[in-house]
């Protein structure tokens, strides 16, 4: 019988994110509310599991910090292969170094990356604090993925090209230099709350400063301030362009008792008849700072075990840099990153198998060095309680936020929402809370404010143990959509569910349903207007009467249609199911009349074999810079003083934001045409490039954002005023 670690009985049953970090060579449970926070000296194992249907999918990390030891970062890999084999050698498998994450990892904290200061021989430890007499300085550094690094308390860490986060425990001062961006400003307002509402429990006052403009308390922390830098770009990331650059394609094999890897194309594009199931591989593009293992689900287990080892010391025998990145996928798993290397892929339900190899006699004789694991068998057991977020099972309550103070909702109406409006949703799982405090895009600062102060009313009411969690809609994350158990989340456009807040329900209403890989199922109201719909998804068009229809795209899934089928119900609304293309006469006289909407043969189809990718153009930090926007990105994500590149495969967009200066227009036009022309996965180097305004998107363009808004850029401006205070 083979003995697993007991923290994996509880990985990857569930859908979300679960951390650990290695303490005394064993894997302790880092509780969510923490999520995002890395002590530079420890070492972490990062599990990211998504469902689609019935089946599982998992990313899995490994992350070392740039001060851990040889200990914590051995066992922190060998806990990730072990996890890997419990799970059936399923996961991708990603190594992490401090600085230099990839865009999969990420994309799993949409409110950036905070580095701490020491780690566990220091004596820091992962607890949940209220120390109001703690003081720190952040450097808030990046625009797509934020990365908040403690510095020295002192002027001299400072400069005027960028945020600053003073965090003196009572008091958080955001400090804003003259030459920052109002991208970072949003950015470090982000960081700045977080701590306010997660590691102070909303106990601190978050005050925003301009350089210049200093309060005396902060000067009595920091002294006489001299003249600061304009600030170092030299770490900023580089062109995505960059990226499409040549690789090469090995074969690993240990047939002759060691490992040895066999080169077997010295150019892209490959075929996907290169690789078959019974070996594994080595693409190799670490000239642009990225390896990859692929795992045929035939190979050796020994081989299968031992790539992310291979891939090591296959850096190491090439000479690059210790922080190449290193993606290890099963046969089947494949990310579209890899896939863009090959020609045609085709996906396992498109694919009629692999072939044969032609491999030259050409050798890289990498000699493997063994891990001694022997001494974590010797180490003690985990002493450290679970404090990880569970199925959902536990008890709801859910609270309207109002000017009297929390009105309690109905049962029957949890998981809906409205846009106007602010929710307190109190969870509690054997003796535990969690506080999680969701905000309406549209609500008022008013209600912002009454959100922020009757969360911390309740915490105290509760003893002040309760973890506190702030949700803006549309980054609901997964353990709160559980809680609805097996409802979809509903968001009302705009509103309120004030009794005789809101004006009367309009007569027409039209909700998208969409469900993403690995989320429960969410339904958004969007504008009555055809322009909204789009054929990947599947939509309700309730009309006057109680009449409506249920128009489904020739691309929506089954679990759209059974959510449009539930929202149906949920409104009393008699809906007749009609497919795309076939809408009767009135559908479109309810909707205002016939128009051009997002459809197009890939939409049309139940699996984007390339899935969409966006991209931000700017010169903000002095050199012009592509990044890739991680995870499943929203409308919040096109940035006003940027262009934006939208990347659906047959077309290429060129957002361009209405603050974005003539450089980054002009670039980012001649990056878009390079970036199609230098793709080797098989694109049609014709493949059109449709500028766009903001303000003017076609729905070609909207419809790969769910419930896109058209009056969202009119409340943009309010917005960043309102986080300014």
């Amino acid at each position: 019988m083979v003995l697993h670690h007991k923290e994996f009985t509880t990985a990857g049953k569930t859908a979300g994110l679960q951390i650990w970090r290695i303490e005394n060579l064993e894997l302790v449970p880092v509780p969510e509310s923490l999520h995002g926070n890395f002590y530079s000296g420890d070492a972490y194992v990062i599990l990211s599991t998504v469902t689609q249907r019935d089946s599982f999918f998992y990313h899995l990390h490994y992350w070392l910090g740039k001060e851990c030891s040889q200990d914590e970062s051995t066992a922190a890999a060998i806990f990730t292969v072990q996890l890997d084999d419990y799970l059936g050698g399923k996961p991708v498998q990603y190594r992490e170094l401090q600085g230099v994450e990839s865009t999969a990892f990420t994309s799993y904290f949409k409110g950036g990356i905070t580095y701490k200061t020491g780690g566990v021989a220091s004596g820091f430890h992962h607890v949940i604090t209220n120390d109001l007499s703690a003081r720190r300085l952040l450097h808030i550094k990046g625009r797509r993925v934020v990365r908040a690094t403690q510095v020295p308390l002192t002027w001299s860490s400072f400069n005027s090209g960028d945020c600053f986060i003073v965090d003196l425990g009572d008091k958080i001062y955001q400090w804003c230099g003259s030459k920052c961006n109002k991208f970072e400003r949003l950015k470090a307002t982000q960081v700045g709350r977080a701590i306010r509402d997660n590691e102070r429990n909303a106990r601190a006052e978050l005050v925003v400063v301009e350089e210049g403009s200093e309060p005396s308390a902060l000067n009595d922390v920091l002294g006489v301030k001299p003249e600061l830098s304009e600030g170092d770009d030299d770490d900023d990331t580089k062109a995505d362009v960059s990226n499409r650059k040549m690789a090469k394609l090995y074969m690993v094999s240990d047939a002759s008792g060691s490992m040895k890897v066999s080169i077997v194309k010295e150019e892209n594009p490959f075929l996907q008849t290169d690789l078959i199931s019974e070996e594994c591989f080595i693409l190799d593009h670490g000239q642009n700072n990225i390896i990859f293992v692929w795992k045929g689900h035939k190979a050796n287990p020994g081989e299968r075990k031992e790539a992310m080892k291979t891939a090591e010391g296959f850096i190491k025998q090439m000479g690059y840099p210790a922080n190449t990145q290193i993606q290890v996928l099963p046969e089947g798993g494949e990310t579209p990153m890899f896939k863009q290397f090959f020609l045609g892929w085709r996906d396992r339900d498109q694919s009629e198998g692999f072939g044969r190899v032609f491999v030259t006699e050409r050798i890289a004789r990498i000699q493997q060095v063994e891990f001694d694991a022997s001494k974590l068998h010797e180490s003690q057991q985990m002493a450290a309680q679970y404090n990880m977020v569970d199925d959902g099972s536990g008890d709801t309550q859910i609270w309207r936020v109002e000017s009297s103070g929390r009105v309690r909702v109905e049962p029957k109406s949890y998981g809906q929402f409205y846009g106007g409006d602010c929710y307190i949703i109190l969870y509690t799982y054997g003796k535990r809370q969690i506080i999680y405090t969701w905000q309406g895009s549209s609500c008022t600062l008013d209600e912002l404010t009454a959100s922020a102060f009757l969360t911390v009313q309740l915490d105290r009411s509760l003893g002040g143990n309760a973890v506190q969690v702030r949700v803006c809609q549309g980054k609901e994350p997964p353990h709160l959509l559980s809680l609805f158990k097996s409802k979809p989340l509903i968001v009302y456009k705009n509103g309120t569910s004030r009794h005789g807040g809101q004006a009367p329900t309009p007569q027409t209403q039209l909700f998208q349903v969409r469900r993403n890989l690995g989320t429960i199922t969410r339904i958004a109201e969007v504008d009555a207007a055809a322009a909204s719909l789009n054929s990947n998804d599947a939509f309700l068009l309730k009309m006057a009467g109680g009449q409506g229809y249920l128009w489904m795209g020739k691309g929506a899934s089954d679990e759209e249609l059974k959510g449009a089928e539930y929202m149906s119900k949920e409104l009393n609304c008699s809906s007749k199911r009609i497919m795309q293309g076939n809408e009767p006469a009135d559908f479109w006289a309810a909707l205002g009349g016939k128009a051009e909407y997002q459809t197009s043969e890939r939409l049309e189809s139940h699996t984007l074999t390339h899935p969409p990718r966006l991209f931000g153009c700017s010169n903000k930090t002095g050199r012009f810079i592509i990044e890739e926007v991680p995870g499943e990105f929203t409308q919040d994500d096109l940035a006003e003083d940027d262009v934006m590149l939208l990347d659906v495969w047959d077309q290429v967009f060129v957002w361009i934001g209405k603050d974005a200066n003539e450089v980054e227009r002009t670039e980012s036009v001649k990056s878009a045409k390079q970036y199609v022309e230098s793709d080797p996965s098989g694109r049609d180097k014709q493949t059109p490039l449709v500028v766009v305004k903001q303000g003017h998107e076609p729905p070609t363009f909207t419809g790969w954002f769910l419930a896109w808004d058209p009056s969202h850029w009119d409340s943009v401006t309010g917005s960043m005023q309102a986080l300014r205070l």
